[in-house]
């Protein structure tokens, strides 16, 4: 067991499972998933989708799977055709894809602050500049917002209009029409990173159902609800954004795993999807209640107490040292998302703590912290 020290090694300590409290996860505990998932993963239901499933097919990606994710946009409220949707190998996947083909090592870009780690390490990574624009409890501060595009000229804008990774926070109406009055002006992209979507009664407003698609990239996977073992997820854009990015797919990967998203395609159009979806949604209610209830009883505080999705950011006192109590932690063997990993800068943040609420019922985390807190 190593303590984290950046973004890859956090997320190493994630892909390990060495720790058995695992509060600072991203993923829910397997007990979560095993409603959704098929008893038998054998039988011929790959009999029923056409073609030589041992070809690689479109680079665009299954086209069974494609029409579902359509026809799911249209029923939200997207008037869009399969052209317009690109499947990948997860959203990280998606975000690799925009990058590569729309930066150059030196341009500068936006992103939500706090926000997704792993994308800030893939903006390092390609030598981009990157700047955070503080997050609220409605979305990005709109202010903030519009004085680094002004000075900054950004390529591209990194957010997520629901359920946002780490805060649990979503872009209410008035902001995600500022977001997208501001892109139209400036010419900026906005990508909208959603791996909630399928997830029922989740507060936000999707940027791309208001911008249909003419400033937006919209990304979802199913590794978040489904399993993140299959590696499925998707993009969906303008038809000249979709083929330049199924282009760049086709030069890199070739395609992703036909199987993988056959079989993906067949579980999201059972039944037995639709139930894990809405119990999963009153579960995540019940562990939200129960986890908030929790720390205001020690006199804590959340970052947004009314969060959507997996995620709540744990605020703690201007005091705290959250690299020691890190520590602390992982000899306990607790695994915990110390706050300085999602921001981009450090001036001026609290300590702080990504909670999964699918894992916060152990009540070995609520022990220490109240023994680390004094509380």
């Amino acid at each position: 067991m190593t303590e984290a020290f950046d973004q890859v090694s956090l997320l190493n300590a994630q892909l390990n499972q060495d720790l058995q409290v695992r509060i600072g996860d991203g993923r829910p505990p397997l007990s979560w998933m095993q409603d959704a998932l098929p008893q038998k993963l054998t039988g011929n239901f790959l009999q029923r989708f056409e073609g030589d499933q041992t070809a690689y097919g479109s680079a665009y990606g299954n086209a069974a799977l494609r029409e579902v994710i359509t026809q799911k946009c249209r029923r939200g409220g997207m008037q869009i055709g399969s052209d317009q949707v690109v499947t990948t190998f997860g959203a990280n996947h998606a975000l690799d894809l925009i990058i590569r083909r729309y930066l150059e090592p030196g341009d500068t870009v936006l992103v939500d602050e706090p926000g997704y780690y792993p994308l800030f390490a893939k903006l390092k990574l390609a030598k981009i500049n990157h700047i955070g624009v503080p997050r609220t409890t409605t979305g990005p501060d709109m202010e903030h917002l519009r004085t680094l595009v002004r000075i900054h000229r950004p390529k591209i804008f990194f957010t997520q209009s629901r359920c946002q990774n780490p805060t649990g926070t979503a872009i209410d109406l008035p902001t995600a029409h500022g977001v997208l009055q501001l892109a139209a002006l400036q010419g900026m992209l906005v990508v909208d990173n959603d791996p909630f979507a399928d997830l029922p009664d989740q507060k936000g407003t999707p940027l791309a159902l208001m911008d249909q698609f003419e400033n937006v990239i919209a990304i979802s996977t199913w590794s978040k609800l489904l399993s993140a073992s299959f590696r499925v997820g998707y993009l969906v854009a303008a038809p000249r954004i979709a083929r330049e990015l199924a282009e760049l797919k086709l030069v890199t990967v070739v395609n992703s795993s036909r199987f993988s998203e056959m079989l993906t395609c067949e579980m999201i159009g059972n039944r037995r999807y639709q139930r894990h979806l809405k119990k999963t949604a009153q579960r995540l209610v019940e562990r939200r209640d129960d986890f908030r209830a929790r720390i205001e009883d020690m006199g804590l505080s959340l970052f947004d107490p009314e969060g959507g999705g997996y995620y709540s950011f744990l605020q703690l006192p201007e005091h705290c040292d959250e690299a020691k109590i890190a520590r602390n932690a992982l000899s306990k063997g607790i695994f915990l998302a110390p706050g300085k990993f999602f921001y981009v800068g450090q001036e001026g943040r609290r300590p702080s703590f990504r909670i999964n609420l699918t894992r916060s019922d152990d009540a070995r985390f609520y022990s220490f912290l109240r023994r680390e807190l004094g509380r």
